[in-house]
C-alpha cells in the first residue's frame, strides 16, 4: 500500500516534468466508463491522452510515460540533428 503510493507520487512527477497529468479514479464500484485506476491527460490543452475510462494500472501508467519521454528525446534528437545541417 505505502509502496504504491510512492509509486504513484513518483509517476506524478514525472508526468508533470513531461508536461501530463496523472489522474486517480474516486469511484469506489466498477463503471463501464469508469474501471477505477488512473487516467493521464495532457496539462496543455486539457485532453486524455491515455486511459479515458481509468482503465490504467501503475504498471500501464509507468510503460506509458517512458515511452512517451522516449518519443519526445528521439524528436528533439531529430530537431537538433536537422538545425546542425541547415548552418
Amino acid at each position: 500500500m505505502v509502496e504504491d503510493k510512492v509509486l504513484e507520487n513518483f509517476y506524478r512527477r514525472k508526468a508533470a516534468r513531461l508536461g501530463l497529468a496523472i489522474h486517480k479514479s474516486r469511484s469506489k464500484e466498477f463503471h463501464l466508463d469508469d474501471f477505477g485506476d488512473y487516467m493521464i491527460s495532457d496539462l496543455e490543452n486539457n485532453a486524455v491522452i491515455a486511459g479515458s475510462k481509468f482503465e490504467l494500472d501503475i504498471e500501464a501508467v509507468k510503460l506509458f510515460l517512458n515511452e512517451y519521454e522516449n518519443n519526445l528525446l528521439s524528436k528533439r534528437k531529430k530537431s537538433s540533428t536537422l538545425k546542425k545541417l541547415d548552418n
